[in-house]
């Protein structure tokens, strides 16, 4: 099948569809941030980039071949309950969810009326739920990366894809995934003073202004951790080791609560960045089990993650070049 992925990110969804045993014809990316376009090309070279959403006009989406995927994943920051001061769907970039549905529209009245789509967003209001419902035309479906992963990552997915179930729990705990207990481990007795034990995850005060900030707690290793955050990602995972001792999180371990593979992203020199686009992504196994449910008449291949090796194997893909609007 031939795949347009928008906002594509690390080819989270790319992973995922192999992982899911479904072959890929052409696999066609829009996307801009060169970190996450470097750690795509790298696994996936046949990828065809196809640059900003905004450029992607009717004239270049005529000279796509028939579509039968569409996947996205806005930019979620202005929708996101947990920010003060949302714009909601007028933020900067919040509003490119619209390009999706431009996009999809363009492609059902004009490519394929039979495409499939997936679209994932965080949790919002309900009016603007409402709103983007309306415009996607399926009602939500609303999972947590937790049933596959030590993560707890609450989003919504809208898809025209039948038989989506939640996949079943496996329980996972920090504990699971851990790849260095020693990795940057710290200790300070300010924390001690104003430390307090919650359900999640130990907090502190250590500026005394009052209220606990994401990089002022440590999850449990026997819980699980919060989504990992955009902004200064490595300052806000950080890990309980008991008593008086913490640590931050190891990039491998944020790939982990990703479900990717170790050393995904080790092409990042920056931890920031690498641990930035990690959470940028989709949680693979997540939506590995979506796109099971994807029927399209080519047969599926058997993917057996345990044999994985990096690069992925390039015969589950029949691309032949990158350069599909060089012309331009």
């Amino acid at each position: 099948m031939n795949v347009l992925s928008l906002f594509d990110g690390i080819s989270c969804g790319q992973l995922g569809l192999q992982r899911a045993g479904k072959r890929i014809g052409k696999y066609f990316a829009s996307e801009i941030n060169p970190f996450s376009i470097k750690v795509t090309q790298h696994h996936f070279p046949h990828t065809i980039q196809l640059g900003d959403v905004l450029g992607l006009t009717e004239r270049h989406l005529a000279k796509l071949p028939k579509i039968d995927f569409i996947m996205a994943g806005s930019p979620c920051q202005d929708l996101s309950i947990a920010k003060k001061g949302c714009k909601y769907l007028d933020g900067e970039k919040s509003k490119l969810f619209f390009e999706f549905i431009r996009i999809r529209n363009w492609i059902k009245e004009n490519n394929n009326p039979d495409v499939l789509f997936f679209f994932e967003n965080v949790k919002t209001i309900p009016d603007i739920l409402e709103i983007m419902t309306g415009h996607i035309e399926v009602e939500p479906i609303r999972l947590n990366s937790v049933l596959v992963s030590a993560q707890r990552r609450d989003r919504f997915y809208w898809t025209n894809i039948e038989g989506v179930t939640p996949p079943e729990d496996r329980g996972l705990k920090i504990r699971d995934i851990v790849y260095d207990n020693n990795f940057e481990v710290f200790q300070d007795e300010r924390i001690e003073a104003t430390k307090i034990f919650t359900k999640n995850y130990v907090k502190w005060d250590i500026a005394g202004k009052g209220h606990f900030s994401q990089q002022d707690r440590a999850f449990y290793l026997d819980g699980t951790m919060g989504t990992i955050p955009k902004a200064y990602p490595i300052y806000k995972m950080n890990i309980y080791l008991g008593d008086d001792k913490y640590r931050r999180c190891h990039p491998i371990e944020a790939e982990r609560l990703q479900t990717l593979p170790d050393n995904y992203t080790e092409m990042i020199e920056s931890r920031t960045t690498r641990i930035g686009v990690i959470g940028d992504g989709f949680t693979v196994d997540l939506v590995a089990h979506i796109f099971r449910n994807i029927q399209i008449d080519e047969p599926d291949f058997d993917f057996n993650h345990d044999d994985m090796e990096l690069p992925f194997h390039e015969q589950f893909y029949c691309h032949d070049d990158n350069s599909y609007f060089s012309e331009q």
